[in-house]
């Protein structure tokens, strides 16, 4: 293990520690850490902003409410987004089955490709906001939110797996299938790898 990543996971427990005995303010500095990202992750699991806003309200509700029974998470962000997903997965089938709708197996996934609605790096040619429509219409919704997870948020494949309920190793293919694909239709537009990155942040606005 790192020592970056040592010192990480040593905060994350301090912190945490601070927040089962009940500390506000530590509270406070959690929600308002990470509030702003799992809006934005929950908005491309489900486009009702109130029912994102009131599962994230219910997710620090909980863990706050059962503060001192959870174990001590490693990573606090990556504990908050398996959280908000398992959150909105039981409030939707909550809804479904009240309504009597057929329940559907998971979230999925979606991020905004309407071009006339993204912000386009000034270094990123114009020719390049159709492709990211194109290249974004081949990618699955588990595709895109795999993506998302792996590389806009930082976590790592196990992470990802946990998240997604997908096996760790069939998120390390699909994230290579995904790049590939990425990477073939770049150079298919003469961009080079390079371009990947940025083509990711278009793709997946916060």
């Amino acid at each position: 293990m790192s020592t970056i990543k040592k010192t990480m996971e040593e905060e994350a427990e301090a912190i945490w520690m601070r927040f089962i005995d009940g500390d506000r303010s530590v509270f406070t500095f959690i929600y308002n850490s990470n509030v702003d990202a799992l809006f934005s992750y929950g908005m491309k699991l489900n486009s009702n902003k109130s029912f994102v806003k009131d599962c994230i309200q219910d997710v620090f509700l909980d863990i706050y409410e059962h503060r001192k029974q959870i174990s001590r998470p490693k990573n606090i962000k990556f504990y908050l987004f398996k959280a908000l997903k398992h959150t909105m997965f039981r409030e939707l089938k909550k809804e479904r089955k009240k309504s009597g709708l057929p329940e559907q197996g998971n979230l999925s996934f979606f991020t905004e490709y309407n071009i006339e609605t993204i912000t386009i790096n000034k270094e990123v040619i114009k020719h390049q906001k159709k492709l990211v429509t194109k290249i974004i219409k081949e990618l699955t919704p588990k595709q895109q939110e795999i993506l998302y997870l792996r590389f806009m948020k930082g976590f790592n494949y196990i992470e990802i797996s946990e998240i997604t309920g997908i096996n760790h190793n069939s998120v390390r293919k699909q994230v290579y299938r995904s790049i590939k694909n990425i990477r073939k239709n770049l150079l298919l537009n003469n961009i080079t790898n390079s371009g990947i990155y940025s083509f990711l942040l278009v793709a997946f606005p916060d």
